[in-house]
């Protein structure tokens, strides 16, 4: 089931396009133009307009849809009669673009509010199939332990440091888990955050609720005997035995586990630009296309509605087609950055071809656990550091 602000903010954006008098009246009339939407899907999102938690993202979702709407790159005034949502809907085949709305089966939108992520998928996936193929779940998923393959001894080593801890102190019981929970241990990801600010360049509302993180759960009677059994190797782990690891470890490192994380961390982000910089290499023309995946550009042009952290965001995305006719790319360099955790930069030259100008567009990638430390194989997931708006292939909506 989608989290609430992602209803607010999808569906709000796509009402918004429908010229009606006002999100409320929207609701209330339950337009069938507006498909895919059950009548349990009405009545929730009914709900969170009712509750006023979620009154910036409805505002600033409408305005977009009304800006849509009106825009020469858009509908042009023509109201649609047919608005899909895709929900939590996965895309069945290899889809490049990150689709939440499609409306009268042409114009495709993708809703990213206050977001910088332009892909979550598995390190293999990245740096070895260069995004190839597309960034589903099954992109995500394929692949084994990156830490287990490209630092295999680092990796072993913080695991027994771990391990050893686990039996010196943590886990001869069940209170083990949870007892090393210091302090607001467990907020962040599945908490709410405390004094957010509304939407930027929307107006006064509510703050932003962030969905948790999910993963696999041990009850805490079976945890002691899942850690005190934790096998020599550490990619011998099951699942069972890496949640159990990810919740003792979920208030932090042991003292004397830190500096081999660091260490870990350091191959991992060397040993992933090695092998990213190796896939590039044999073909030219590689960085180019590498760039148009990162930046989530495919054969098929979309539109972006949303907010950035300073303004909002209304724009066209390039297809390659398009992207080559205006720009062309001089230089794509990768490098390990610092962080705290394995982190790979990129950063893209890029020149305006009528001009000559020369434009930098940068991101980077996380290398980590998606559901705390050693919970499972790590995930790859791609940030997009300059602002979206300033994006060379990102046009304003006009």
């Amino acid at each position: 089931m989608p989290h609430p602000r992602t209803m607010a903010t999808e569906l709000g954006t796509g009402l918004g396009m429908l010229g009606l008098p006002s999100m409320d009246h929207a609701l209330e009339t339950r337009t069938p133009v507006m498909r895919s939407l059950s009548p349990e899907d009405w009545d929730r999102l009914a709900l969170l307009r009712a509750g006023g938690a979620y009154d910036a993202e409805f505002h600033a979702a409408w305005e977009n849809g009304q800006a849509f709407l009106a825009a020469r790159d858009g509908l042009r005034e023509r109201r649609p009669e047919v608005v899909e949502w895709k929900g939590a809907v996965r895309a069945p085949g290899d889809e490049v673009a990150p689709i939440d709305l499609r409306i009268d089966h042409v114009y495709l939108v993708s809703c990213k509010y206050l977001s910088k992520i332009l892909f979550n998928v598995s390190p293999a996936h990245l740096f070895d199939h260069l995004l190839v193929g597309g960034q589903n779940r099954r992109g995500r998923l394929a692949g084994g332990d990156w830490f287990a393959e490209v630092a295999p001894r680092q990796y072993q080593q913080l695991y027994e440091i771990v391990r050893q801890a686990v039996r010196d102190g943590g886990g001869s019981d069940a209170s083990a888990i949870g007892g090393r929970r210091g302090p607001g241990a467990g907020a962040g990801k599945g908490g709410v955050t405390a004094g957010a600010q509304p939407l930027p360049g929307f107006g006064a509302g509510a703050g932003v609720e962030v969905p948790g993180a999910g993963g696999t759960t041990v009850a805490a009677d079976r945890a002691g005997a899942v850690l005190r059994q934790l096998p020599a190797q550490a990619v011998d782990l099951t699942s069972t035995e890496r949640a159990a690891m990810a919740e003792w470890l979920r208030s932090g490192w042991p003292d004397h586990a830190k500096a081999a994380y660091e260490e870990l961390s350091d191959e991992v982000a060397e040993a992933s630009v090695a092998r990213w910089r190796a896939s590039l290499a044999p073909g030219g023309g590689a960085g180019e296309a590498m760039l148009w995946r990162l930046l989530r550009m495919g054969g098929t042009p979309y539109f972006v509605l949303g907010s950035s952290e300073t303004r909002p965001l209304r724009l066209r995305i390039a297809t390659p087609w398009d992207w080559r006719q205006v720009y062309s790319l001089v230089h794509l360099e990768i490098f390990a950055q610092p962080g705290g955790q394995p982190r790979v930069g990129w950063t893209a030259s890029v020149c305006q071809r009528a001009s000559g100008e020369v434009h930098q567009v940068s991101g980077h990638v996380e290398v980590r656990w998606g559901h705390g430390r050693f919970s499972g194989p790590p995930e790859a997931k791609g940030y997009l550091d300059t602002a979206h708006h300033l994006v060379p292939g990102y046009f304003p909506l006009r």
